[in-house]
């Protein structure tokens, strides 16, 4: 026994006319009528009593068709639900994101998009660039925050902040003197720098610029948030590197001053190349709308 059988069932006891069930069906009589027939058989008993005049329900037929009409109705209501379902996950959306860019730029999006997709559920889940990557390309994540540079071919990727890392020294640093510092000056600096697990991409990039200068950073605290780090510094006990907007964004005793060829701290929005879903698409809207604000 099919769904189809049962709509076609129904419709000739509500018309008592193969003709007119057929036309409203939009099929041809002869199929409708072998259908009928074939649940008949299937059932062992007669659903209609047939005459030149037409058809009418037998009592097996009355009994039936209450029965019919509710197993049309649970069907529906089951498709209804799958559809539903459908649209639910078509309205969530999974964000991959590291810390700086949460702090820097994530929270007034995920907030504009709100405001224009009430409805839509964000999950966010942080991970570090690569892993962001990995995630795209699985599928598990629908757009990442990242720190460039991407070598993946599959993604799509958009800037939103590009800004030197700065120097943070206490009030009475000897370099506060200075209005541009040297990697190369900070050789013999106690640094107070941002745990590995928790910005593994500001912390590499941090490492490398050192190596690069000549020479490993003597760390002698890891810390975070930003706050506790500055103020770590503040105290006394050594220098850090962070972010330029840092100044303005951390109100303490500390003073800034740029490094000469300071390392970029980009982040940028990535996601999948190719079709992308309705709420993939109202996102990156407001994505691109305050990347040029």
């Amino acid at each position: 026994m099919e769904l189809r059988q049962l709509k076609y069932f129904v419709t000739v006891a509500e018309e008592l006319n193969f003709r007119s069930a057929a036309e409203r069906l939009y099929m041809e009589q002869p199929p409708l009528s072998r259908q009928i027939r074939q649940l008949e058989d299937e059932l062992g008993v007669e659903l209609f009593e047939r005459s030149k005049r037409g058809v009418l329900l037998t009592d097996a037929g009355t009994a039936f068709l209450d029965e019919a009409r509710l197993t049309l109705a649970q069907a529906e209501r089951a498709f209804s639900s799958a559809r539903k379902a459908v649209e639910v996950r078509r309205q969530n959306i999974t964000i991959g994101f590291s810390i700086c860019a949460f702090n820097r730029v994530l929270p007034e999006i995920i907030q504009e998009f709100r405001n224009n997709c009430p409805d839509a559920k964000v999950t966010l889940r942080e991970m570090s660039s690569q892993d962001q990557l990995r995630a795209l390309k699985d599928e598990k994540i629908d757009i990442g925050f990242i720190h460039p540079p991407v070598e993946l071919q599959e993604v799509e990727i958009l800037t939103l902040l590009c800004e030197p890392i700065v120097v943070a020294l206490p009030c009475n640093h000897p370099l506060t003197k200075q209005e541009v510092i040297s990697f190369a000056a900070l050789a013999d600096e106690p640094f107070i720098i941002c745990p590995q697990h928790v910005k593994p991409d500001l912390y590499a990039q941090i490492i490398n610029a050192c190596q690069k200068a000549g020479f490993t950073p003597n760390i002698v605290q890891e810390a975070s948030p930003p706050e506790v780090m500055l103020s770590f510094v503040e105290s006394g006990m050594g220098i850090s590197l962070v972010a330029a907007g840092a100044e303005t964004r951390h109100k303490v005793n500390v003073v800034y001053r740029p490094l000469d060829l300071a390392p970029m701290l980009e982040i940028a929005a990535v996601w999948r190349k190719g079709e992308i879903s309705k709420v993939l698409q109202n996102f990156l809207s407001v994505v691109k709308k305050l990347a040029t604000d």
